[in-house]
Parts: C-alpha cells; structure tokens; sequence
C-alpha cells in the first residue's frame, strides 16, 4: 500500500514542501542504522506491544534525534555540493551575506545536534532511560497520519518564550511522535530531562486543552513545524485535492504566520478552523 508523505526531501522539492507518494515501508524507515543494529536496538518498540513503558518512550525519541541528526548532515552536505557547483561554473557565492548566513545556521544547528546526540547515547549506554521526561495523550482509535518531529519550540499554549533563536547558547528541543499501535493512537511529547523547567509546564498546558483545542492547535502546527507527516492514502484521497492544496499551501507559509503574530504581539494558542483533521477517525 502507498503511503503519501509531506516531506522536502532536498532532491525533488529545493524551496516548498510538497506531497509525495511513498511505499508505506519506504516512507516509514529510518535507513541510518544498520539492520543487524536497528533490530536489536529497537526490538523493544518493534517486535513488542506499545505500552508506554519508559524505555519504550526512550526508544521511540532516540529514533527521531537520530534521523534528524542524520537529516541535517545530509542537508549540510546537499549545501557543500550546491557550493561547489556554483564555483565550477563561475560563482562564487562564498562572500555574500546570505551564504555566510546559512554556513553559520547550519554551523549551530550541527553543534547542537552533536551535543543532543551525546547526551542521549550517553543516556542509551547506562540504561538511563529516565533521563527523558514525557507526556502522553491517548487516542481510543486509529488515525491515519504517523509522525516523528524534532523540533525547538519558539513559544508555549500561553505565549510564553521557550526558545529564542537569537540570544540562546542552544536550542532546547522537544520531540513528537504521533503513531498507531494495536486499535489505539498515541500522541508523544518527551524531551531530556534537562529541559523540564520549559517543556513540563508545556506539556501540562496541553493536556489541559480539550480534544478538539488539542487536534486544532497541532492542525495548525503540524504543517508548520515539520516535514515529516506521513498520510494514509485513505484520508489523503477522502480529503480531495482543494484540501491537499490547502495544507500544502498552508506548510509553505511559516514565515507569514511567523510575520503575523510578531506583528501583532500575539504568540499564544487560539482556534484557527483548518479544512483537514489529520485526527479524523475515517472508520466511523
């Protein structure tokens, strides 16, 4: 069965994020491990019923820094070969503001990833899996989307700063995984335990949105946030293309949201109506 993932992939999509259509397998997989390691590794998620178990969450997080940590290597690398092309054909873009700009993003970004990267296998060699803290939202049916997101959180439910991109040493990040798993969905926010002081307070605000404040908000987000949203073709062709359209228009626009609330001061939650519901129960 296809899949439909909204990804920039860096090959087929340079600028906007698109949908594109996947092998279930395909569009699921992290290929940045070894089979033989992969397997052992993550048997625990893999070969045994989700139960929420704190080694389990551990897993689950350590999976997704992982892919993100090789993601941003490959697009650091995508950014040296595009370099390199521009020089043999007569550019060199190395003096322009916007080039020394990008090298220093992506400088920062890789430093933080390598600190992340050695505090979870640090964590992962000790068996100190409590190191991570999480929250849970339990859904009693299957949806049709899976994810799993890395991300630096700009601003909480209520407005409040969590990161500034400008002025802090490192990005403290959160993780997403959204999935199914024997008749039931679950959403999962965890971060290292060191970041309690940001992420504990967030995830308590959360759970205290209702069901459907909760689906709005990561309605809006979600697009936003990530590319790495993987859609049944199920809900996928049940939502039609106006809908398809609108959320990928809807993902390439950070920036004028960003504008927006900047703008007007206004950085917390409030119901914004979408057209799709990635939490739509399609079986009812």
């Amino acid at each position: 069965m296809d899949g439909c993932i909204i990804t920039l992939d860096g090959k087929s999509n340079l600028i906007f994020q698109g949908s594109q259509k996947k092998g279930r397998k395909i569009a699921t997989t992290f290929t940045g491990f070894c089979s033989h390691h992969d397997k052992v590794l993550f048997q625990e998620i893999e070969d045994k019923i989700f139960n929420c178990l704190q080694k389990q969450v551990f897993l689950l997080t350590y999976r997704t820094m992982s892919w993100h940590y090789h993601k941003k290597q490959e697009q650091i690398n995508a950014h040296g070969i595009f370099y390199e092309n521009m020089l043999n054909h007569g550019y060199n873009i190395s003096s322009s503001p916007h080039f020394k700009d990008v090298v220093k993003g992506f400088a920062m970004a890789e430093q933080d990833n390598i600190l992340e990267k050695q505090a979870f296998d640090n964590f992962l060699m000790n068996n100190a899996y409590e190191q991570l803290s999480f929250c849970v939202w339990e859904i009693p049916y299957e949806i049709s989307i899976a994810l799993s997101m890395m991300y630096g959180l700009e601003y909480d439910i209520r407005g409040g700063k969590l990161n500034d991109y400008f002025r802090d040493k490192k990005v403290k990040n959160i993780y997403l995984n959204i999935f199914s798993s024997d008749s039931k969905s679950y959403c999962i926010w965890s971060w290292l335990k060191s970041n309690d002081d940001f992420y504990i307070d967030f995830s308590k605000q959360f759970m205290e949105l209702s069901i459907e404040d909760r689906e709005n908000y990561l309605n809006n987000q979600l697009p936003r946030w990530t590319d790495s949203i993987v859609i049944s073709p199920r809900l996928w062709n049940k939502w039609g293309n106006d809908i398809q359209e609108a959320l990928i228009t809807h993902a390439n626009f950070d920036f004028l949201y960003r504008f927006m609330k900047e703008e007007n001061s206004m950085f917390g939650y409030k119901y914004e109506d979408t057209p799709w519901n990635f939490f739509e129960d399609i079986n009812v």
